[in-house]
Formats: structure tokens, C-alpha cells, sequence
């Protein structure tokens, strides 16, 4: 299972993609795919198409529609393929958190501290959600209100942490720095 968003919105719909290979490499086209909450109830189902991923010879996959949760929480659904006769069933545990419908949108600016310049490909995270700045910047990131911790990395800076309250729209600047160089460097 992949490309399942990450969190994922309660009481709207889902995508994902699963897939399955033999490790013979047969060929799975047609395989019934169903996915079943943890109360057994199935949330969603579909058969592996007839094309391989890209780049494989035998991963059969599909993207299905699911109907997420209701509530808030983490979840642990199953993912069950039943191929042919001359197969075995499989199944496996797909595990995410399902979050309340986003409320309020953050914009996040991202700016090298000395020198006000834009930092591109910044890395943030606000509680669960993640994002990443562009070529200005910036970055938005729609959640329910509430209390988030921030973080914003990048290779080359230093790790960035403060906290938000977000009971509304609201943008947040933030100012990123390389760490000074050592007076003395290493040996070795």
C-alpha cells in the first residue's frame, strides 16, 4: 500500500494504491483487493489492474477509493488480496492516523535569519502535517485549531522548533541559520 495522505481527513474519502507480486512472477491481473476496518466492516475493494507498475515486471497494482473514518484517531485497517486458486489469500495491516477536517489555513515563510533571503525545500511540520517551502519560501498547511509544536529542517541549518497557536488563519515567519563554524576544526 502507498500514496495513502498522511493524515488522513475524517469522514471524507481516501485514496490509495496497493499492489501485490508473485515471487514467481505471475501475472495478478484481476486479483479482488478488499480493505476491512478493524470491526471487519469493509471500507473499500477493487482488482489489481493489468499493467505492472512502472519500472517492474510482476507488482500489480491499483488505486482504490476508500471511505475514511468517521472520527479522529489511529487506525489499523487490513488490506486482503485473493488471487487465483493456484495462490494463497494475503493480507496486511495498513496503519494511519485520521485527523478532524482542516479549519484554518497556515502560511508558513521560511527565511535565512542574517539575510532575509527565501529558503527553498525547508521541511516543516506542524504536529502531524507536513509540508515543504518553494522557490519564495513558503509553504501552507490546512488543520483544525489548535496547539501544534513547528519544526522546520533542512541539511545546512540548524533545526528550528517553536510552538502555534492556530485559532484561525495566520502566517508564521521563521528565521533559519547554518550553525557558525567551529573555532577549531576537527582532526582526525
Amino acid at each position: 500500500m502507498w500514496d495513502l495522505a498522511s493524515p488522513v481527513v475524517a469522514g471524507r474519502r481516501a485514496t490509495l494504491k496497493v499492489g501485490a507480486a508473485c515471487s514467481c512472477g505471475c501475472d495478478l491481473t484481476g486479483t479482488a483487493i478488499a480493505i476491512h476496518a478493524e470491526t471487519g466492516r469493509q471500507v473499500g475493494g477493487g482488482a489489481l489492474g493489468p499493467t505492472p507498475w512502472p519500472g517492474t515486471s510482476a507488482l500489480y497494482w491499483t488505486e482504490l477509493d476508500v471511505a475514511a473514518p468517521d472520527t479522529a484517531g489511529a487506525y489499523s485497517w487490513t488490506l486482503q488480496a485473493t488471487p487465483e486458486p493456484s495462490h494463497e489469500p494475503v493480507s496486511s495491516p495498513c496503519c494511519f492516523i485520521a485527523v478532524n477536517p482542516p479549519e484554518h489555513r497556515v502560511t508558513l515563510k521560511v527565511v535565512e535569519k542574517h539575510t532575509g533571503a527565501p529558503v527553498d525545500a525547508v521541511e516543516l511540520r506542524l504536529g502531524i502535517f507536513k509540508a515543504a517551502t518553494n522557490e519564495a519560501g513558503v509553504a501552507q498547511v490546512e488543520v483544525p485549531g489548535g496547539a501544534y509544536d513547528v519544526t522546520a529542517w533542512k541539511i545546512g541549518y540548524e533545526i528550528l522548533s517553536s510552538t502555534a497557536d492556530v485559532a484561525g488563519d495566520m502566517s508564521i515567519q521563521l528565521e533559519v541559520a547554518a550553525p557558525a563554524d567551529p573555532e577549531q576544526p576537527y582532526w582526525m
